[in-house]
């Protein structure tokens, strides 16, 4: 599903070069769950936007489904990205003036689907996370661990074919992450190719695979 191969990202700060990727390689199946760990700085952070595709390789190859999005325009590539990738982040990154449904529904509006089948999609996912009854509340009034579910809902409403999540525990206490995390393994087990970032060995250790970066680089090991 998931190709990358020989990608280095380089940055210019000043009369500096940073190599944050130095010529990586990776695959991905279908179905997988994937995690990802590293020190600050180490490069994690880099590979999961060049695979989410919010940011582009200086070098390499990077093939989805056999299509090459190195060779994409940036008008396509946001549309792939809306169809085929959902996010979830730290910080939740809702919109705080908004409904949790409207949170849901507002990558729906993006890729144009229609106001009643957003209503049928935003209501499936909000019971999927356990928040139907919180479909009317703002960010505001809703717990951390509930914002994440609200988040979860958001990235799964457009039945993506890869999740992304960067750190979805690292704002919650453990009980509350523990209960993200279940949610997360309930919908891989439904199919969902997950990749996470983590820099926590108890989360990552719960993934089919585990990739170590380090300066750029990785190393990895089976998880099962």
């Amino acid at each position: 599903m998931i190709q990358l191969f020989n990608i280095s990202k380089t940055y210019q700060m000043g009369e500096d070069t940073i190599k944050a990727l130095d010529n990586l390689s990776l695959q991905v199946t279908k179905g997988e769950f994937i995690a990802i760990i590293g020190p600050s700085g180490s490069g994690k952070s880099t590979l999961m936007n060049i695979i989410g595709i919010l940011d582009r390789a200086s070098s390499g190859e990077y093939y989805l489904n056999k299509m090459n999005l190195m060779r994409i325009s940036d008008k396509k590539i946001s549309k792939i990205r809306n169809k085929k990738i959902g996010f979830i982040f730290q910080q939740f990154n809702l919109m705080p003036r908004l409904t949790a449904f409207e949170n849901v529904e507002l990558p729906l509006i993006y890729r144009g689907t229609s106001k009643p089948t957003r209503k049928k999609i935003v209501l499936k996912s909000l019971e999927r996370v356990g928040l139907l009854e919180k479909q009317k509340h703002l960010p505001a009034q809703l717990s951390g661990g509930q914002q994440q579910r609200v988040a979860i809902a958001r990235a799964i409403a457009g039945n993506p074919e890869i999740i992304l999540a960067d750190e979805p525990t690292g704002a919650l206490d453990s009980k509350t992450g523990e209960e993200v995390m279940r949610l997360l393994k309930e919908i891989h087990r439904e199919g969902n190719t997950l990749i996470m970032i983590t820099h926590d060995k108890t989360i990552a250790e719960q993934a089919e695979r585990i990739i170590e970066i380090k300066d750029g680089k990785l190393r990895e090991w089976n998880n099962l």
